[in-house]
């Protein structure tokens, strides 16, 4: 089996809990039974051990070769010391463990004639236990497709029934939870609480402990039906018994489910604080295979929260750790890139990896399982909505549509019509938008319809025991006294009182319990008063700082204009040519700032600039400023820059066009200025102003520069933490690369 096909499988498992298999042994109870074989015992624990230490090879998690041969050897060794001393149970055990290594070991037909030992002995002799064991592992030897599936309820029912009249109330209890994996996998949620309630009721009876794997499948089953809150219980119980038996694998998958269900609650901080335990779990059990996965939950956390730093943090520092080993591993790494870029507005970065992932996504798509291509397409098609892509959105929209159909989840349903209406209002189809929506709001009506009517019925189930149970103790009471013969009216009055007496506590309890309630609803009601109350003064705050910051703007804006006025006036005054050309520069440099505090006075932002607006009316400026007939060539991405970085850009923008106006093209010649401000790598941005002029004679070395222009463009470079290069390239070409600060653009 290739690496790529057995981490898939892994996380299948790992999404499904071997909800429609026999529940695995945890690798505790594993070492356990292997250091309690290095001691003497009788003969017939040492069988039964080596039999319960085969079975633990044989449900491990993947189909590994090591695994089958330590099986075969345990049971083998079961085998022969049951015929030595004559032990039929552990004879006939021996032939269900056979099957399970064989099949295990892609020998079913081997494996199915072990099998059928096993139900021949077993009707032969009126064994029902081995006839419970026999129906179990055949269930295994159909796939969970529709024609499989039938076949496999069937034979689970034959199971139940016949553990049931062997009296073996834990086997009993095992085949309920495996009946209801069954009712969970095709969609019947409600069909599967039941039977796993079932199973909770006997595992109690009988004072089992062992109940994780239980209570993780109600969790799971609960939030399969938007109960979350009683989600939430259950999940917690079943973490306990997980911390208790130290299982890391069922500690891993109940913290990540739970992280989920804090997660549709809108509870982001407890979905966090439970994904990352789930990481740190997968990390210990399967480096480099889960942990991407679980790590996108980590990062769609942290960006619920508007941590967007953290989140571009645990990417690039705890994510770029780990080892990559196959494309499954890979994409899921892409898809963590695409949320957090596209979280910070990098769209174009984002759709690089998007592009990468869509390639391995095709080349992949025999091995990865429809519930893996199912959330990595939800992905790519969220990232086609910001780019504007819709048509390439709706072919991944389709093949969800389609996929859909094998998960049977109504929340997957859901989540592809409210996508669909996205997409569709996005690319101008209203209509189809609409209809999208009305599918969408009538799915979640009927879910939140059947959710309703399912705790409806529960407490109805609920009343009626209370009232059989009441029922039963009352004729109870009766038969006693009827056995006992007590003629005295007295012990009846004072039984009649007593029960009086308890209507009257039970009576007064509910009503001081109602009182109390009242009493909350209204503290909280007043709670909730004073809160909106001081969200509208915070608001009020906002509002009026917002507004003196722009004041501040405008305010700038106009000293700098009264500057340049007085620096207007200045040079009239002056007659030494080169002193006027000093004052028209400084003119020019006091321009470039004033246009940005102009700008952030105009918009609704207060601390970045849209370059590409800024850029063109700064070079508009320049040219007003110059007589000349240059073509300027400008090509400015797309992007918003904080103020510290907008205003070094724009005075080196001033120094570098005006150098090249007054001389690249002497003699009044004709030429062009190009500008461009792209995207370099990572979150490089790379600033060019090249012009095709005269250039510079001989070797370029900037130390020897004297003139103020260079150095402020040196100098400002050096603000922008960038690297300053003057090129002579067909005339001449000034290149500062520098960081982008993200930082400052969260939105």
């Amino acid at each position: 089996m290739s690496r790529l096909l057995r981490t898939s499988i892994l996380f299948f498992l790992f999404q499904l809990s071997f909800i429609v298999s026999a529940q695995p042994i945890s690798r505790k109870k594993g070492e356990k039974l292997k250091a309690e074989l290095e001691y003497k015992l009788n003969d017939t624990v040492r069988i039964q051990k080596l039999q319960e230490l085969s079975l633990y090879y044989v449900k491990k998690a993947g189909q590994y070769k090591a695994d089958m041969d330590s099986s075969y050897v345990c049971a083998k060794e079961a085998e022969t010391l049951s015929n030595k001393i004559h032990f039929e149970k552990g004879k006939w055990m021996s032939l269900i463990l056979y099957s399970q290594i064989y099949r295990e070991g892609s020998n079913a037909a081997k494996g199915k004639k072990q099998l059928d030992k096993a139900f021949a002995i077993a009707r032969k002799n009126k064994v029902f236990w081995l006839e419970g064991e026999a129906y179990v592992e055949l269930t295994n030897y159909y796939d969970i497709s529709n024609a499989g599936l039938k076949i496999r309820i069937e034979n689970v029912k034959k199971a139940l029934e016949a553990f049931r009249r062997a009296g073996q109330k834990k086997k009993t209890a095992e085949t309920l939870i495996l009946f209801a994996g069954h009712y969970y996998f095709t969609g019947k949620y409600k069909e599967a609480l039941e039977k796993y309630n079932e199973a909770k009721i006997i595992y109690k009876a009988i004072g089992s402990n062992d109940l994780q794997n239980l209570y993780s499948h109600i969790f799971k089953t609960y939030s399969k039906l938007g109960l979350y809150q009683e989600a939430i219980k259950y999940g917690h119980i079943a973490i306990k018994y997980g911390e208790n038996s130290k299982d890391d694998y069922f500690l891993a998958e109940d913290y990540n489910h739970l992280g989920y269900a804090y997660y549709y609650i809108e509870n982001y901080e407890l979905a966090l604080e439970c994904h990352r335990k789930a990481f740190k779990y997968t990390l210990k059990l399967y480096p480099g295979m889960l942990n991407f996965y679980i790590a996108n939950a980590i990062i769609k956390d942290l960006l619920k929260l508007d941590r967007k730093k953290e989140a571009k943090q645990f990417l690039d520092k705890e994510l770029k750790a780990q080892k990559i080993t196959n494309d499954w591993e890979l994409i899921w790494y892409k898809i963590c890139q695409i949320n957090v870029y596209d979280a910070l507005g990098l769209t174009q970065v984002a759709d690089k990896y998007c592009s990468e992932v869509i390639v391995l996504q095709e080349k992949n798509k025999k091995n990865l399982l429809d519930i893996s291509s199912f959330e990595v397409n939800n992905t790519i098609i969220n990232h086609l909505l910001k780019v504007k892509k819709y048509e390439l959105g709706l072919e991944y929209l389709n093949i969800n549509k389609q996929t859909e159909i094998t998960i049977k989840d109504i929340n997957v349903i859901m989540n592809r019509h409210l996508m669909e209406y996205k997409l569709d209002s996005a690319s101008g189809n209203y209509l189809g938008a609409i209809s999208s929506l009305k599918r969408y709001q009538k799915i979640k009506d009927s879910l939140f319809n059947e959710v309703k009517s399912y705790q409806i019925s529960n407490l109805e189930v609920q009343y009626q025991t209370e009232n059989k149970d009441q029922n039963i103790q009352l004729l109870t009471k009766e038969s006693a006294l009827q056995k006992a013969k007590i003629k005295s009216d007295k012990v009846a009055k004072v039984i009649a009182a007593l029960v009086l007496f308890l209507l009257l506590i039970i009576t007064g309890l509910i009503f001081r319990g109602y009182q109390s309630k009242k009493e909350s609803n209204k503290k909280l009601e007043e709670g909730k008063n004073r809160i909106e109350k001081k969200n509208k003064i915070l608001q009020n705050v906002v509002q009026e700082k917002e507004w003196l910051l722009k004041e501040i703007h405008h305010r700038v804006k106009n000293n700098l204009q009264v500057v340049m006025s007085l620096l207007n006036t200045q040079s009239s005054y002056l007659k030494d040519e080169s002193a006027v050309i000093a004052i028209k520069d400084s003119q020019n440099r006091i321009n470039s700032m004033s246009l940005i505090h102009q700008r952030l006075y105009q918009s609704e932002g207060l601390s970045c600039i849209k370059m590409p607006e800024y850029i063109k009316e700064l070079v508009s400026h320049l040219k007003d400023s110059y007589q000349m007939n240059y073509k300027f060539i400008i090509a400015i991405e797309d992007i918003e820059m904080h103020v510290s970085q907008a205003i070094p850009i724009g005075l080196i923008l001033n120094e570098a066009i005006t150098n090249a106006i007054k001389y690249a093209f002497p003699n009044g010649e004709k030429g062009t200025i190009s500008i461009t401000l792209k995207h370099f790598e990572d979150d490089k941005f790379l600033l060019e102003i090249a012009d095709n002029g005269i250039g510079m004679k001989g070797e370029i070395d900037i130390s020897k520069f004297n003139s103020l222009g260079m150095k402020l463009m040196e100098g400002l470079s050096h603000d922008l933490n960038g690297k300053f290069e003057i090129i002579n390239e067909n005339g001449l070409k000034i290149a500062i690369t520098f960081i982008y600060d993200y930082a400052f653009n969260f939105k």
